[in-house]
């Protein structure tokens, strides 16, 4: 259940965005919980602790913007 507005949860694939100081982090192919009412996006613990991870890995990366698929890296 939808923590914001008790829509279903329903599985899906999202695109995740993180700014890291002058970087951007796009990770495409996120598996998440997407609300089928309002579309908020929910990650389980396993796919939250990977994101961190793959965010931690590429931050040292001196390029402004980061784009890279979630299976390739997961």
């Amino acid at each position: 259940m939808c923590f914001f507005c008790k829509g279903t949860l329903e599985e899906g694939f999202t695109t995740h965005t993180a700014e890291i100081g002058e970087s951007i982090v796009i990770i495409k192919g996120v598996p998440c919980l997407k609300c089928d009412q309002c579309g908020e996006v929910s990650y389980t613990g396993v796919v939250y602790k990977r994101l961190e991870s793959i965010i931690d890995t590429l931050q040292d990366n001196q390029m402004e913007v980061v784009i890279t698929k979630y299976p390739k890296v997961a």
